[in-house]
Formats: C-alpha cells, structure tokens, sequence
C-alpha cells in the first residue's frame, strides 16, 4: 500500500475504472473500444468533467494491448491520471465510481506480491539471477570457468584427464552460482528461490545450497541457450510467488483471530480500526470487501483521519470544512497507504463490519 501513497494524498475528486482489458480474440480491439465508450459514459453520467475523461481517453488510445486474458485500472483526478496499470487477470466485472476518494482497495489485491524471491536460471557455465527485496528487482550474471565444459569421445589417459577437467570446471561453476545465490538470498531476506535451466546444472546448484530445503523450488522451462519456453517459466515463477503470497495473507488472517481471541493486538468493527488508523498504529487491515464497501465513515482532508464518529475526525482535522462522509472501503484504504499498513482482502473473511486489524503495538 505504500506505493500508492502519492495517490492517497494527491487532490480530487478522482474517477476510478477497474476493467476487462483481455485481448484475446480477433475483434478484441473492437470490443476494447465499445467498452471503454460505455465506461466513459457512466463516469460522465456520475458527474466526472470532461478534463478527466480526456486525459482518460489519451491513456486508453495510448496503451498496448496486453497478451491474453488481463485487467487494467485507470485513476484519474483533474487533467493527469494518475494510475494505468495492467492487472494480471480481469476483474469480476467492471467497475467505474466518480468520488471524493480514489478507489485504492481493488487494486491493494491486484498489485504484485511483495515476496522477497532469487530466481536462478543456471547451466555448466554459470547462471543469470534476479532478485527481488519487495521494491526493486536486480539483476546479475554469474560466469564461471568456460573451458573445458564439454566431455568428447575417445579414449585413453589423456581422454581421462580431459573429462576430469570437465568435472572439476562444472563443479567450480556450480559452487560459484550457489555462492552467489545464498549471497542474495540473505541480503534481500528471501522467502523463495526458485531454479530454472538445465537439469543437471540447477540439480547441482541446489546441492550447493546451503539453504533451508522448503525455500528452494526446481522449475522446468527457462535456459540461457536459445529455443527455451522462457513464458511458460515466468509464469511458474509468478504462480510460485503468489502461493507463497497467499499463504501470507493465510496467516495473517490466522494471526489476527488469534490476537482478538486473546485480548491481545488485534481489533474489529469501524470504531475500533479508525481508531488505530488515526494513531497510525495498525500494522495489518483485514476486509472483507461485501461487507464493508455498505458502510460509510467519517473523513477530512487528511488521509489518516479517519473516524467511525464525526467528534474524532473534527478533533484530528482541525478545519470543520473538510470533514465529510465517505464509502469506509475508500477511506480505510487510502489511510491504511499513507500510514503504511499492510492490506488482506478477502470475502470468506469473518470480522466484524467487514474490517479488523492487526495492531503494531498495545494502545
């Protein structure tokens, strides 16, 4: 959520469009252009100026459209737009809302996970790595010993001696990458490595490694040699580091119940977690979206102050002027970006009024 701060904070009205951006078929681009017709109407019909609706047009016109299935969200206020991002799948259906508030909570469950991972795509000579620490990706080569890597045919000492210099420059390769692997996975605190390449390579890589076993995956797919399916490896790579997503948010699910069972650092209900908003002091919010997108808070010009009772808000926002209702979804949202909380949307969650959270200390 902290990515969106500068959002959370920027001036409105904002309009808000969540879409189906998928360009699948053969008249996708046809089909794009109707539904954005349609979705532009709506936000004219909720009162959106025409200043926003162009800069909206331009970014729509502009985009490449992406490959297969995809979603993409659009928020705008005044003349700049000031989110276009493709979401890797379509949302359930679309949605448009012209209002005080951004619509920042859809997208809090479409952004990319924040898994700290090492991806390691190795052969006999060495490995390409990327690592991602939760905010930047890196990438590095590693090359090792290229002479001699491949074992010939024949016979004799000298043959002998030649393949045993093969072994030992595949070994000296191999020890090199998983060097460098545990390197990076402890300098970005990673929670997955995942290995990729020639069998035999990432099969001695990962016997290098001194690592804990469940942190490492083997996957099929990607190489450093041409004719490798490097998309069928991403998106193991992708669906690796949303499992591992999801059982973070699992467990903060499980973590919150436990803290509210024992009296301990967890609240819920609207009176309760606008509270904790105000002090900046919730670590994680918990929401169950249908419940709480029918209930409406109290909210001022200031992003954190946020109040389940008007009294609050005014005391935090000093300028009566600037307190107003708003949809609790937006509000809890846009206070949770600007304090730096961490988001777990889902709704199968139980909590009351749809929203709990997980404090960072005892009030």
């Amino acid at each position: 959520m902290s990515k969106l701060q500068d959002i959370a904070t920027a001036p409105g009205p904002f309009a808000s469009v969540y879409l189906d951006a998928s360009h699948d078929t053969e008249d996708a681009a046809k089909v794009a252009e109707l539904r954005w017709r349609g979705l532009r109407d709506q936000l004219a019909d909720q009162g959106a100026p025409e200043e926003t609706l162009s800069a909206l047009d331009e970014a729509v016109a502009t985009a490449d459209p992406p490959a297969g299935k995809a979603g993409r969200v659009l928020i705008a206020s005044g003349s700049r737009v000031l989110v276009d991002q493709t979401l890797p799948v379509p949302p359930p259906a679309d949605v448009t809302r012209f209002s005080s508030l951004p619509d920042l909570l859809p997208l809090a469950s479409y952004l990319p996970p924040p898994v700290p991972h090492v991806v390691v795509v190795a052969d006999s000579s060495g490995a390409d790595l990327h690592s991602f620490d939760g905010r930047v990706e890196l990438v590095e080569t590693v090359r090792g010993r290229q002479h001699p890597l491949h074992k010939t045919g024949g016979g004799g000492w000298a043959h002998k001696r030649l393949q045993q210099r093969v072994e030992d420059t595949v070994k000296h390769n191999v020890k090199q990458v998983a060097d460098e692997v545990e390197r990076l996975a402890g300098e970005v605190h990673a929670e997955l490595v995942v290995l990729g390449g020639e069998v035999q390579a990432r099969s001695a890589v990962r016997g290098e490694l001194g690592l804990d076993d469940d942190l490492v995956v083997e996957v099929e797919g990607a190489g450093l040699a041409g004719g490798t399916d490097d998309e069928e490896f991403d998106k193991a790579v992708r669906a690796l580091v949303a499992q591992r997503q999801q059982q973070h948010d699992a467990e903060a699910v499980e973590r919150f119940r436990a803290e509210l069972g024992r009296d301990g650092l967890a609240v819920e209900g609207l009176a309760g977690v606008t509270d904790a908003l105000r002090q900046a002091n919730v670590d994680t919010l918990v929401v169950n979206t249908g419940v709480l997108a029918d209930q409406l808070v109290w909210t001022s010009g200031q992003p954190d102050q946020v109040g389940a009772d008007e009294a609050s808000v005014r005391q935090g926002a000093g300028d009566p002027a600037e307190v107003e209702r708003n949809r609790a979804d937006d509000a809890l949202a846009r206070a949770a970006a600007v304090t730096g909380a961490n988001v777990v949307v889902g709704d199968d969650i139980e909590v009351l009024q749809g929203v709990g959270a997980i404090l960072r200390h005892r009030p």
